[in-house]
């Protein structure tokens, strides 16, 4: 393959492969699928690099590496690389900032809505979504798109649990809008391709005034302003996100003293927020549920554990409360398994801000993007023996104490980590 910079990593004695990007532009597999590719080829190395268009990558195989990345050096690795079109306002958001400064302060206004209290609390709205998606599921025939009602479920328990939106049907999961949303949602295939000519060709992506998130900003903006306006003139909390937002929006700015960064508390800025917890949410979530539903009908023995616990914990009662839901470990189990097994993402990039050396050694120079092959880690037999089988005994008590760190991160893992990881558990 034709780049730039040629031969970058071999003038810095690391192994590299030309041909990998082409599987992915030829639409033979997911990009994660070509990192995990890359990964098994060398298993002696920390690190291989190679290239997407005109540039260098570098996939990291040591987990002394990856952590540093993640965590030990997240100064130097903070950013996530992503051009941002300057006219778009919705892909300014807590995924994809690269401004550090912004990013810590929002990440600190948004974090409290996902605390463990806040998670109970919305527990009673999320049992209400999942038993109208058990009579949803009754009457409709879904066996042809499972993935499509999972979502409308995620998009309404998200709705309704965080955002605190009530959409006043008799079934929460037939709500019109809903339909609308995930319509919108849906679109992971030319979000992809426009994340690739972004994190590839971003003056190309600014020639053309593309938005990654264009097609979502129009109803993502007017669903939030009418939520917004209707909770000011509501009595009363209800201890949710719109709450929090509306909290800080009593002052015009919020400020990070340590830093000294300061943002207006704007409709469009909450807005901007709200997407993002939606668009990382929504699909995520359902493709989780759905490898989950597909691995319990293609193993008898595990559905049967999973249905014997579930039922024991359903003995004598017709409703489960938060705590019997934490109590279900085997259930648990299964969920980390298929998280392991089929991680809704498959890998991370994050961009170096500076110059700084590695654990394994490795200079590497301001401005390398290097990335985090998530999927190759979770199917590496050194640390999951036969990770093609689908074993939820991995993940039980005795044997999760057992797992290296960094080797399983479904949400990421450091500063970066998934901020709805507890949300999604819950789930």
């Amino acid at each position: 393959m034709l780049t730039i910079n040629n031969n970058y990593w071999k003038k810095r004695n690391v192994v590299e492969v030309n041909y990998a990007a082409w599987d992915f532009i030829l639409g033979k597999c997911a990009l994660p699928e070509v990192y995990r590719n890359v990964y098994n080829a060398f298993p002696d190395k920390d690190h291989v690099g190679m290239y997407l268009g005109p540039k260098p990558i570098l996939i990291l195989r040591n987990l002394e590496d990856i952590q540093s990345v993640l965590l030990n050096d997240f100064q130097s690795f903070h950013s996530r690389g992503y051009f941002v079109n300057s006219k778009e306002v919705l892909a300014d958001n807590l995924l994809l900032i690269s401004d550090y400064c912004r990013w810590k302060l929002i990440r600190q206004k948004m974090s409290p809505v996902f605390t463990i209290s806040k998670i109970k609390s919305m527990y009673q709205t999320i049992y209400r979504c999942a038993s109208d998606l058990k009579e949803y599921v009754r009457d409709k025939n879904v066996r042809k798109d499972p993935l499509r009602f999972l979502d409308k479920y995620n998009f309404v328990a998200i709705g309704m649990a965080i955002f605190g939106l009530d959409f006043s049907t008799s079934n929460t999961i037939e709500t019109s809008i809903v339909d609308t949303a995930c319509s919108s949602a849906n679109c992971q295939l030319v979000f992809t391709l426009k994340m690739l000519i972004n994190n590839t060709f971003p003056k190309l992506f600014n020639f053309f005034n593309m938005n990654t998130f264009g097609d979502h900003k129009d109803l993502i903006m007017k669903i939030m302003k009418q939520v917004l306006n209707e909770r000011r003139k509501m009595p009363g909390k209800r201890h949710d996100y719109i709450d929090m937002c509306l909290e800080i929006q009593k002052e015009e700015t919020i400020l990070d003293k340590t830093t000294g960064f300061e943002l207006r508390t704007t409709d469009e800025f909450i807005a901007t927020q709200a997407f993002s917890l939606f668009f990382a949410g929504v699909e995520t979530s359902g493709t989780t549920l759905n490898f989950t539903l597909l691995e319990l009908a293609n193993n008898e023995s595990v559905l049967e554990k999973v249905h014997k616990e579930i039922d024991e914990a359903f003995a004598n009662r017709d409703h489960l409360t938060y705590q019997d839901i934490e109590d279900l470990v085997y259930l648990d189990q299964v969920l980390n398994e298929s998280l392991r097994k089929y991680p809704p993402i498959g890998s991370m990039q994050r961009v170096a801000t500076q110059d700084t050396i590695l654990p394994s050694n490795l200079r590497i120079e301001e401005g390398t993007v290097v990335i985090v092959p998530i999927y190759g880690l979770h199917m590496d037999n050194k640390y999951f023996e036969n990770p093609d089988i689908f074993d939820p005994d991995r993940f039980s008590p005795d044997n999760k104490a057992e797992i290296q760190k960094y080797s399983y991160i479904p949400f990421g893992e450091g500063n970066r980590i998934c901020i709805g990881k507890e949300r999604i558990i819950v789930l």
